[in-house]
């Protein structure tokens, strides 16, 4: 089975704070983190995958409001959604993304995404 890794850079929000966000500024920030994700995963060509398995580790600048170990998950659908934008998947139900992997956020002075996309049998 084939993997393949994207990073996708931008500010991360947690789903603690989307919860107090105006509902124009979530529509942005999905949008962009979208539009990213897709913009990566077509210049890395990653091809169409019928399943897949999706880890996901948020790099971030310092640990200041460092998340818990789901916090980030608004970016990672966002992300995901943009995987169906650029053609990797189909669609994001359980029959395509078969398993989400969130690892412990790590300090590197970069806001990034990290997503491995492992191709799993459907």
């Amino acid at each position: 089975m084939r993997s393949f890794e994207i990073e996708v850079w931008g500010t991360m929000w947690t789903l603690n704070k989307e919860r107090s966000m105006h509902h124009f500024t979530r529509a942005k920030n999905v949008k962009e983190w979208r539009e990213a994700a897709a913009t990566v995963a077509t210049a890395k060509r990653i091809p169409h995958l019928e399943a897949i398995e999706v880890t996901f580790t948020p790099h971030r600048v310092n640990k200041s409001g460092l998340a818990d170990l789901g916090g980030h998950f608004p970016v990672l659908k966002a992300c995901i959604d943009g995987l169906m934008d650029a053609g990797v998947i189909d669609e994001d139900g359980p029959t395509t993304v078969k398993r989400l992997i969130f690892e412990a956020p790590v300090v590197t002075g970069d806001s990034k995404a990290l997503i491995h996309i492992k191709e799993i049998e459907k």
